[in-house]
């Protein structure tokens, strides 16, 4: 909660341009315009059948990682747009496109105001948390706290890619993979379940077709085309 407020107050120092829709406040959507709890539904119980078999998955993907995996599922830990397109071969520079990077860290707070609500009903414990005949060894550094519900990285990397396909579908396949390899690294370091990753890909994707069906978000969103394009090396 604290980064998600952190990043808000971020985004609300910087004189945004003289954009023809620029908002008056941060929030593009209207409180209650998603359910996000009715469109992911819940995880599976605690100490159910499905619960253990999906611990026992992570567990078998987090024993067998090898050094380069672990590597990039740390550096994975990053949720932003230039880290989601590494791996991607684009054009994209890290710090440039500076109208893209705010209306894109503008959907992510908008993603994670949504998420809080639906955590708030959920406490799932992460798989490197629960004592099991064999723990899950999470990955070196910083280990996330709070549920694991829905998956914040998958959400974000679903957020991503739905933007970036409405512009750039030449790449949609490799946003695609993308979002698969983000959200396994999340299972790699022992931080997720699969369900995580599948309730935050559903999250992601509706809250960026909620703010592409919003009309002063789709007038900025269509504003920045040019340099989206442009960031990919496409015209």
């Amino acid at each position: 909660m604290a980064a998600v407020l952190a990043l808000a107050v971020g985004l609300a120092l910087p004189a945004l341009p003289a954009l023809g829709q620029q908002r008056a406040s941060l929030l593009w959507l209207d409180a209650g315009r998603i359910d996000i709890a009715r469109v992911i539904g819940l995880p599976p119980a605690q100490n159910s059948p499905e619960q253990r078999a999906e611990f026992e998955q992570v567990l078998q993907i987090s024993s067998t990682r090898t050094p380069e995996r672990e590597k990039q599922a740390i550096a994975d830990q990053y949720q932003t747009l230039a880290r989601f397109l590494d791996g991607i071969d684009h054009a994209f520079v890290e710090n440039t496109q500076r109208e893209m990077r705010l209306l894109f860290r503008e959907a992510q707070v908008e993603l994670g105001i949504v998420l809080l609500g639906v955590r708030r009903l959920t406490n799932r414990q992460r798989p490197f948390t629960v004592w099991n005949r064999v723990r899950v060894k999470p990955c070196p550094g910083g280990r996330p706290d709070g549920s694991s519900f829905p998956s914040g990285h998958a959400a974000t990397a679903a957020l991503y890619a739905e933007l970036l396909t409405e512009v750039v579908p030449e790449f949609a396949e490799k946003f695609e993979a993308r979002v698969k390899d983000y959200g396994q690294s999340r299972l790699v370091c022992g931080f997720h379940y699969p369900t995580d990753l599948v309730a935050g890909d559903k999250a992601g994707r509706a809250v960026a077709k909620a703010l592409l069906a919003e009309r002063a978000f789709r007038a900025r969103f269509d504003e920045t085309r040019p340099e989206i394009r442009q960031a990919f090396g496409l015209k």
